[in-house]
């Protein structure tokens, strides 16, 4: 996992409703995804992915992904949104949480860990909470603990320890 030491690198408040325009937004705005081999086939992979089947996996949730070769790490950002972005999710619900994921087909046992435990960690109302106000806390430790449950893809135990 690419760590950068900065909360805005992964971390940026959407102010786009429209899934296509908030994707491109979440990709533009956070600089883990600015090393990327080749950022514009991306965008289109991730796009095309979206477009043959919704991410919004329910409960405001989404994960959008694609993959680009030359990746030796997985590259994961979230964007969130106050206003809810209309998307599609099987339950009807706007999406307020957007992570975005960029893997390469080398690294797939590591992409997998990656969704399993973001899939884990979001299905319980207060990882959500959480996340939803991670950004408005502009807090060193709850950015320092967010780039920890990224860099171990141990989100499960993120809500654990808020103190």
């Amino acid at each position: 996992m690419n760590i950068r030491n900065d909360c805005r690198s992964v971390i940026c408040q959407l102010q786009s409703t429209d899934k296509t325009q908030a994707i491109l937004e979440v990709i533009d705005s956070c600089n883990i995804f600015s090393s990327l081999p080749d950022l514009e086939r991306f965008k289109r992979g991730v796009l095309r992915r979206e477009r043959a089947q919704t991410t919004g996996i329910g409960h405001g949730v989404a994960i959008a992904h694609g993959k680009i070769l030359g990746l030796n790490e997985v590259h994961i950002a979230l964007g969130i949104s106050r206003d809810g972005i209309e998307y599609g999710s099987a339950d009807g619900m706007p999406v307020h949480l957007l992570f975005v994921i960029a893997s390469s087909p080398s690294i797939q046992m590591e992409y997998l860990g990656s969704l399993s435990a973001i899939l884990r960690s979001v299905r319980t109302e207060e990882m959500r909470t959480h996340l939803m106000d991670i950004h408005q806390s502009k807090s060193d430790e709850a950015c320092q603990r967010f780039f920890s449950m990224m860099a171990l893809q141990r989100f499960i135990w993120f809500c654990k320890d808020t103190q």
